[in-house]
């Protein structure tokens, strides 16, 4: 059900992997582990194309072409990966400040949104898992806009989802955590919160309006 839009046209929006819970390092230590296993080593420098964008970097092909095969077992490394994958996700909760800052912000009368680069088969569990899912008015993902991050499509969407045509975005936040999301925000109108990780320090992020270390530094405005 589409969520009525919020009548002082005020949204948070929160991005997902790294913002709501860190899905960033285990999916980049899990395809590590399938590099070390071929003796090839996976960068950070290597890895960073990926992180925040959709098809931004090839992992198998860049371990093709690191160890000179092309005789993998992809679909046995696919599940072996996804099996790592999966017991380091069971390990990351809800990353600090993101239930308190959901909460103050519907009590405050403001709607509540995700807007993802991941697919919705990804983003609904996994804030279903975590527990804020009953939180959220409006889950926007891959599948909602044709153009993904760093374009201002989800955003968008997600606006209209929640304030609805009329709002003035810059009335609204998007938290994220990656320059492709900083971007995507940015370019809609939003005010955007960065809270960079470990993997995204090194990436461009200065479109954000706001650098915090955790969610928790932020005040929610009158």
């Amino acid at each position: 059900m589409t969520p009525t839009p919020t009548a002082n046209g005020r949204a948070l929006i929160f991005d997902f992997d790294g913002l709501i819970v860190d899905s960033e390092q285990p999916d980049f230590q899990s395809w590590q582990e399938i590099y070390r296993a071929h003796g090839a080593t996976l960068t950070l420098a290597d890895w960073l194309a990926a992180v925040g964008y959709v098809n931004g970097f090839d992992p198998k092909l860049h371990l093709a072409r690191r160890t000179g095969r092309s005789d993998f077992d992809w679909p046995a490394l696919d599940a072996r990966r996804r099996r790592h994958h999966a017991e380091l996700m069971r390990l990351q909760p809800v990353l600090p400040g993101v239930f308190s800052l959901m909460q103050a912000g519907r009590a405050a009368g403001w709607k509540i949104g995700v807007a993802s680069n991941s697919t919705r088969d990804w983003v609904e569990p996994g804030l279903a898992r975590l527990g804020v899912r009953p939180l959220v008015d409006a889950v926007l993902a891959r599948e909602s806009v044709v153009r993904p991050k760093p374009a201002p499509d989800v955003y968008r969407a997600a606006l209209r989802a929640l304030v609805g045509e009329s709002a003035d975005p810059a009335r609204s936040f998007a938290f994220e955590d990656s320059q492709p999301g900083v971007e995507s925000a940015r370019a809609a109108g939003l005010r955007v919160v960065v809270v960079p990780h470990a993997l995204t320090l090194h990436q461009d992020l200065s479109a954000a309006h706001h650098r915090l270390t955790a969610l928790t530094e932020f005040v929610m405005p009158d």
